[in-house]
Order: structure tokens, then sequence, then C-alpha cells
């Protein structure tokens, strides 16, 4: 090592040093501020990624999309000149133009809050698309046919060799429906009982259906004519549940509700934000496990765009297998077609329902109301705003 003799060699080459020494600590800084930030981002980054998921579109508690200022004003004019209340959800192509609750969730309990978007009610029969969904998909994957005659599942029933799994999904199969006529379907005994355990939010006895099922008389012959009758999504739950091995609600749960995202749709007994009212003030809904397969899930109108955009573009079934459930000019499998269009509506004892989508606009109506029928009409208020939407 070279020694520093005099002062001035000392002042000659300490600027050198010094400049030397500058530039080595700046690049050990730099190179230490790099390794640092890769650092943070090797550890935020999947956090900070997994925050933006979770916090998408569908956890607001509304959409009002400004592409479409003038339809949202026509839309929401017309709800409240009407007395809207309840959930609305309608959408163009892969644009919400308005989701969107109206009222309280409880009118008798108003500070439970108000009607959100993701708020869930009893949807009645819009059920049926899902459980046809269900039925179609073991169809595909040949675990039974359209043709197959439910005496299959059924050896007991009289007119099992008459009835096939078609004629439930399309309401050929002339039976007496459980839930409409009572009277005629159960004994008389039986009918008061369900009647009353009904309006006491009671159970009843588990398969009742099935328990008298074979002395329920048809109510016009098998594969005649169309009739629309609860007692066939019933049946049809009851075939799935045999021929998978599962519960209806595991089958749906894991084949329906999550490959969906339906995150907020459930099949628990009145496991329901809102709640409704008759004429009488009296909130109660069909009795657990006797509306299986034709009216038992409670979902929201975000849910059920869900299902509609995943039902529609083959993500449940295939896209041949949905062009044969809607190849009718009337009722096909689970869902009502008329002139394009594609429905259905739900009514229970004080909730009632609507979706509809349109294929040639792309426009997707869901109304979702926690009033009986006779009050507020679901698929009226559907009708108003698709009217709106054409002006």
């Amino acid at each position: 090592m070279k020694k520093i003799q005099n002062c001035k060699e000392f002042i000659f080459l300490s600027p050198i040093r010094t400049r030397w020494l500058s530039k080595l600590r700046s690049k050990c800084l730099l190179r230490l501020s790099h390794l640092l930030l890769l650092l943070l981002l090797h550890l935020f980054l999947p956090l900070l990624f997994f925050a933006c998921k979770s916090q998408d579109i569908y956890d607001s508690e509304e959409i009002v999309s400004l592409s479409y200022q003038t339809e949202v004003a026509g839309i929401e004019n017309y709800l409240q000149e009407n007395k809207f209340e309840g959930s609305v959800l309608v959408a163009k192509n892969k644009d919400i133009i308005l989701a969107k609750g109206y009222g309280p969730l409880d009118k008798k309990a108003p500070e439970k809050g108000d009607i959100k978007m993701n708020t869930t009610f009893e949807i009645g029969s819009i059920s049926k698309q899902m459980t046809a969904a269900a039925i179609m998909q073991l169809v595909e994957k040949k675990k039974l046919a359209l043709t197959d005659k439910i005496s299959r599942w059924f050896p007991d029933f009289q007119y099992g060799n008459d009835i096939t799994v078609e004629m439930l999904l399309n309401m050929h199969s002339g039976l007496t429906d459980c839930l409409n006529a009572p009277y005629e379907f159960f004994p008389t005994k039986i009918a008061t009982k369900i009647e009353n355990a009904t309006v006491r939010n009671e159970p009843v006895e588990p398969e009742i259906i099935l328990k008298y099922l074979n002395d329920a008389p048809l109510f016009i012959d098998p594969g005649t004519e169309y009739f629309y009758c609860n007692t066939n999504y019933y049946l049809l739950a009851k075939i799935l549940e045999q021929v998978t091995g599962q519960s209806f609600r595991e089958y749906m749960q894991k084949n329906i509700f999550t490959p969906c995202d339906m995150r907020n749709t459930n099949m628990d007994f009145q496991k329901t934000d809102t709640r409704g009212y008759d004429w009488k003030n009296r909130y109660y809904s069909i009795p657990d496990e006797f509306s299986t397969g034709y009216g038992d899930i409670n979902s929201s109108v975000v849910d059920l765009y869900k299902w509609t955009q995943s039902f529609v573009n083959g993500k449940v079934v295939r896209k041949k297998t949905f062009k044969k459930m809607i190849d009718t000019e009337s009722y096909g499998y689970g869902v009502n077609v008329q002139n394009g269009e594609i429905f259905h509506g739900g009514a229970t004892n004080v909730f009632n329902s609507f979706a509809t989508y349109h294929p040639e606009t792309k426009i997707t109506i869901i109304v979702l109301i926690n009033r009986p029928q006779n009050e507020k009409y679901a698929a009226a208020f559907a009708r108003g705003i698709y009217k709106i939407l054409q002006e």
C-alpha cells in the first residue's frame, strides 16, 4: 500500500478517492434499492391482486351505468311512479345498466335497513330452470335419458310406465299439482294438515309427496297436452338424488351455484334477507322439503344475472343442450319461450319474481319483490322496463 508522504500528495489524491468511493456507494445503494423493490413486490403484489379481485363490481351495493344515463333515468322514473319495492337488475350485452334495491328489507322492522342489489328473496319457480339444467347435465353424462320411463326410479307408481323424464321437464306428464291442487293430490285430512303447517311455518312429513303419489289421480292423460305442474319438478329432484347418490342441495351447490359464482344463493328454509307479508300481515313460506326442485331456492338479482349469463352461454350445459331446452314456443325444459324471449316467473306465498332474457337484443331483466303477486307483479315491472329500453 502506498503511503502518503506529505500534505501535497494527500491533497492531490483525496478528490480521486472521494469520487471513486462516491460512485461505488451509489451503485451499491441502487442495487440495494432494486433488491428491496423486488422483495416488496414479491411479498405484497399477491395481496394487492387478491384485494383488487375481491373488490369487484358485484360487491357493490348498487350499479348505475354512466353509459346508459337516459335509460337509467327512464327506468327509475317508471319504478318511482309505480311505487316499486324490491330489487331490479337490467343488463344489455355484457353491461349492467342498473342493479339496485328499493324499499325496506322488512316493512315491520325498518331498522333492518333497505334492499340492495345482493339482497336475497325467495325466487319460487325460477328454481325450475336450475333443476332442468341439472337433469340435462346428467343426460349429457349419459346417466339417464329423456326417454327413460320414471318407473325406473319409482317402480311402485302405477303410471310410471306412461311418463318419461322429458314429460316431466316440459310439463306433459298429466300429473296433478301437489302444491296448487292439494285437495286433489292428497287425502283431505293430509291436505288440511299441510295448509295449516304452511301458515305456521312448520315442517311437513319428509317425502310426503312420494308417499301419496300413487293414490293421486292424473289430471290429464300423459303426453297429450301441456299442463303446468309443480309435481313434475319435485320428481325430477328425487330422480337426480337417486342417480347421483347426493342430496339435491349438495348437487345444486356443487354443480350449479358454485360454478356460476352465485355467492348469495341458498336452499335453506326462509334464509332470505327480506321478508314479505300477505294481506293478513302474515309471513310464511312453502314448507321445507315440500318445495324441493320446483321452488326451494333463495337468491338475488345479481346471482340470477350470473346464472342467466352462464346458462345461455354454454357454461352450465353445452350450447347444443341449451338449444334443445328452448326448442319450443311454449314451455321447454324449465323455461318459457315465446317470440324468442326466454323467461320464467315465480311466486311463493309472500314473494314473487320474474327473470327474462331476449337473445336478439341481449337484454336481461330480473325483478324480485317481497310482496304477494296480487299486490306488486314482478312480470309487469319487467315488461314495463323492457318497453322503456325499446323506446
